[in-house]
């Protein structure tokens, strides 16, 4: 028996165990924290060229996977959503400019307001308006989308490293709201904090955009009417919750190593157009038309519909009907 051939069929049958473990929900999967136990693939391969016999190799593997799981389980227990923004927030090359003024220049003064503990509020008047937007630029930490506001819109940010600005545009066709948070690298690699809620007013049709890094986001739009969702990340887990908004929603996410979770009701018509390099899928109560496009039965008949395009690196990406 080659050696080779005797490890890979380990490596295959163990993945194939997690991976239906994972899909049965027998415990929390999450891409991000395989990302950082690469290594291991470096103890798998060391082990496959020494001069050993197959047998031996192979119980050398199993323990190398013994101990990945380990380690995996370590990891989960500390993780609660803040694993993928330590290991973001230790780029130590992340940097930002704190002076809110446009000539670059940091004085003291922006200094002194960074102490470690920034709690903002913003809020937007209600305006009795068919049409607004919002854009979030959020960096890395716990983003939430809370229910409906009296209010157009309400803001509340928790940070220690963390400073939020927030401006509206007022069009013929609508507002336009502003969110953007500007961080300070000292603070990077401490024990840090950046939480932001958000709600907004029910009445309007909205466009949502967000751009955030390492981040966890819980968005529940099932109160809402909107027309369209963009969504850029880096290394996220993003739980997305889509209702019957009474109109057409488009939804496109562009994310690198992520957990996706999407719920779309069952009596709204959805499509789902993919494009990523190694993911795991649960389409569940969707028919694949063709590679990377799956749709609910019957689609085209109903009323309105969700269409959501995904582009990914290495992701988990579960979308299913309730």
């Amino acid at each position: 028996m080659k050696s080779k051939n005797f490890i890979t069929g380990i490596l295959i049958i163990f993945v194939g165990v997690i991976a239906l473990l994972a899909a049965l929900n027998v415990f929390d999967f999450h891409w991000s924290i395989i990302f950082r136990l690469w290594p291991l693939m470096l103890i798998i391969f060391g082990i496959a060229i020494l001069p050993l016999g197959d047998y031996v190799k192979g119980g050398l593997v199993l323990a190398a996977l013994g101990l990945g799981c380990a380690l995996y389980h370590v990891e989960l227990q500390r993780y609660n959503g803040n694993a993928i923004t330590r290991l973001y927030n230790n780029v130590k090359s992340w940097s930002f400019n704190t002076n809110d003024d446009d000539d670059g220049d940091e004085s003291e003064a922006d200094e002194v307001e960074y102490c470690y503990a920034i709690d903002q509020h913003f809020s937007e008047p209600y305006a009795e308006v068919d049409h607004a937007s919002i854009d979030i630029d959020f960096g890395a930490g716990d983003l939430k989308l809370n229910d409906p506001c009296a209010e157009l819109a309400t803001v509340d940010a928790q940070s220690n490293f963390v400073k939020y600005s927030f401006r509206t545009e007022k069009g013929d066709d609508g507002i336009a709201l502003y969110v953007s948070g500007k961080g300070h690298s000292k603070n990077v690699g401490k024990k840090n904090e950046n939480d932001l809620n958000i709600a907004l007013c029910a009445q309007p049709v909205w466009d949502f955009s967000l751009d955030m890094g390492a981040a966890d986001a819980e968005l529940d739009f099932t109160p809402y009417k909107v027309s369209s969702i963009e969504i850029d990340g880096g290394a996220c887990d993003l739980d997305l919750k889509l209702g019957d908004s009474g109109c057409d929603t488009r939804v496109e996410i562009n994310t690198g190593v992520s957990d996706i979770n999407i719920q779309v009701p069952a009596n709204v018509d959805c499509e789902v157009n993919i494009e990523s390099a190694i993911t795991g899928k649960d389409f569940t109560g969707f028919e694949k038309i063709e590679k990377g496009l799956w749709r609910t039965p019957n689609y085209g008949q109903g009323e309105h519909k969700i269409v959501i395009e995904m582009s990914c690196a290495v992701s988990d990406i579960s979308v299913k009907r309730y």
